[in-house]
């Protein structure tokens, strides 16, 4: 009995590695190290109130109490809610390397391109804020294949992972949908360290 129990809990350890290795992929950009016992993974719309929330008041404490620390791997994945947000998602792809800087900066800054006539120049700004090549970041946001990804991608997270509204978090795999307060993302995180640590 005892070496079913054993067997049965390495299955289920096994399980939650593939899941967890299979889900978040090596080539996403990231943050945090990839070696981190956690991955966390946000699919946020720019424009959704409780996203923008959760990147002003919780997400920067997540990031140095757990991220920084090595603790917790970070992956933010597009799940836009409204055309203005699918606009923002095409640059901060079209960021590349400064992804999550230009997230950031949208997140920060979301009235000031919302509703403007001109997202692009707004974009462009940002972009070379960064010290990206605003001609090459042009040229990517104009790209009609890095549209049709950015929808491909959402498609896909409602089809694979029921992913229906924002935000939606896996936490090493484990769905966790709605906005969550510091104290209930710490909670979340301390018990899947409690789980790895058994």
């Amino acid at each position: 009995m005892k070496t079913n129990k054993t067997w049965m809990k390495l299955v289920t350890i096994v399980a939650a590695c593939y899941l967890t290795v299979s889900f978040a992929s090596s080539e996403e950009i990231s943050l945090g190290s990839m070696q981190a016992p956690i991955t966390l993974i946000e699919y946020g719309s720019l424009t959704c109130d409780n996203c923008i929330s959760f990147h002003k008041y919780v997400f920067p404490r997540v990031k140095k109490r757990y991220i920084d620390a090595g603790t917790v791997r970070f992956i933010y994945r597009h799940f836009p809610t409204s055309e203005a947000a699918v606009h923002g998602a095409l640059a901060a792809q079209c960021a590349g390397e400064k992804f999550y800087e230009m997230l950031d900066g949208l997140f920060s800054n979301v009235a000031a391109w919302y509703q403007a006539e001109n997202r692009d120049s707004i974009f462009v700004q940002q972009a070379t804020s960064l010290g990206l090549n605003s001609e090459a970041f042009l040229a990517c946001i104009n790209e009609t294949k890095n549209l049709d990804d950015i929808v491909s991608q959402q498609h896909a997270a409602k089809k694979d992972y029921d992913v229906n509204g924002t935000p939606t978090f896996f936490i090493n795999g484990n769905i966790v949908r709605g906005m969550r307060s510091f104290a209930e993302m710490k909670t979340l995180i301390t018990e899947e360290l409690n789980k790895n640590n058994r």
